[in-house]
């Protein structure tokens, strides 16, 4: 009896132990792989910024580099070689004499809006984290053929949804989700509103005035809160109408009337 009973204490551990890792499996990842896109110029202050997304393209990431990084970063993606060695050229090649091998990089934190970084890497099969800026830990991945990873929660709270298919852009407008980071970054202080990122030449966008770096408030007096409302709202309005847009621009509120046309 006593054998029987062991036996089947044994078998609901082990079914507990199965249950508890299927579980597991399903729980989401800690950081999530990211590729680097490219870069852009923001809107007031015309600074790099580095976009990367994640390997679905459903989520994107900027971050605020300084010019020499984003030209090496501009050079890695186009696979231009200086003359030269740059600086990260240097490191890239030190790293590979000294057979130390980059095994990713990781975007860990984000305090007082500065991202900060760590280099993990493999030299005598023990692995070596480092402190690192962003900026600079992109550059040696790209260098290194690496994978990327940004810190779930970060992406969560930062993260730009990236629309595959978007009603602005008939009337000449993207737009995208207004983050914590971005509403500081064009000292915003409300609460609701998205970002313009593009305004497109000749479209009747640029000729209401609109501009890269706007941040919608309003359409005809309702507030905005995301993309997806701004999107309904516009859709719902009567073609051949006028819509009163209310945004912020430095540091002030204004309206500008956009002719929905079909």
């Amino acid at each position: 009896m006593r054998k029987y009973l062991m036996i089947g204490l044994a078998g609901v551990l082990l079914f507990t132990f199965l249950v508890f890792i299927s579980i597991s499996k399903e729980t989401l990842p800690p950081f999530i792989e990211m590729e680097v896109k490219g870069l852009r110029l923001d809107a007031i202050g015309q600074n790099p910024v580095v976009i990367l997304a994640d390997k679905d393209g459903k989520r994107a990431l900027p971050i605020w580099i300084g010019l020499p990084e984003a030209n090496a970063i501009e050079r890695e993606l186009n696979n231009i070689t200086s003359p030269r060695p740059m600086t990260h050229d240097l490191i890239h090649s030190i790293l590979a004499q000294a057979h130390v091998k980059v095994k990713e990089v990781r975007i860990v934190d984000l305090k007082d809006h500065t991202y900060y970084a760590r280099l993990f890497l493999i030299l005598n099969q023990k692995l070596i984290e480092v402190d690192a800026r962003p900026s600079d830990a992109i550059i040696i991945a790209l260098k290194s053929k690496t994978s990327i990873f940004v810190l779930a929660k970060i992406l969560d709270a930062q993260g730009i949804t990236l629309a595959k298919k978007s009603m602005g852009e008939r009337y000449g407008i993207r737009v995208q989700e207004l983050t914590p980071s971005l509403a500081s970054h064009f000292n915003f202080r409300g609460e609701k509103g998205i970002l313009v990122s593009e305004v497109i030449s000749g479209s009747p966008s640029e000729a209401s005035g609109m501009k890269a770096g706007d941040i919608i408030t309003k359409l005809n007096a309702k507030e905005i809160s995301n993309v997806q409302e701004f999107e309904e709202t516009l859709d719902s309005i009567k073609v051949g109408s006028a819509v009163r847009i209310t945004l912020f621009r430095n540091d002030k509120f204004q309206e500008v009337n956009l002719s929905v046309k079909p």
